[in-house]
């Protein structure tokens, strides 16, 4: 019962202390969704995508309504093309390494695979040139 308080506790001072708003060129390109593509290393897929950014988190809106959400590397972005986040689907990140959310683990139900890939979580966004410039221009 401790050990949950404690984690209960780590998760909320994690979510109420302030983040820094993402930025490109020395601008806050919090809040707007922007057009973009997202390469998901653990499928190979790439997505035409919205995505949102708020402090060092970006959250991913797919076609059809889905979304999720991942930690960027870093929330100062040099280069909109290849912006990277880890972040699985179906996990919502807390704080700085905490995340929640629906995952299994299959040897717990008994159909072992091969671990997954140590960049299975790995993201990797490339923003549209003109939703950038026309956010940033306002």
């Amino acid at each position: 019962m401790k050990v949950l308080g404690l984690v209960l506790a780590t998760a909320l001072f994690m979510l109420v202390t302030p983040a820094t708003a993402a930025e490109y060129q020395g601008r806050n390109i919090d809040g707007k969704k922007l057009a973009a593509k997202a390469y998901y290393y653990a499928t190979g897929g790439v997505y035409d995508v919205q995505v949102r950014f708020k402090g060092n988190r970006a959250t991913i809106y797919f076609d059809g309504g889905s979304q999720t959400t991942i930690r960027l590397k870093q929330r100062a972005i040099a280069d909109p093309k290849n912006i990277e986040g880890f972040g699985k689907l179906g996990q919502i990140p807390l704080g700085g390494i905490f995340s929640i959310g629906l995952d299994n683990d299959s040897n717990l139900i008994g159909n072992p695979q091969l671990p997954d890939s140590p960049l299975a979580g790995l993201w990797r966004i490339s923003l549209d040139s003109k939703a950038l410039q026309n956010f940033i221009n306002k």
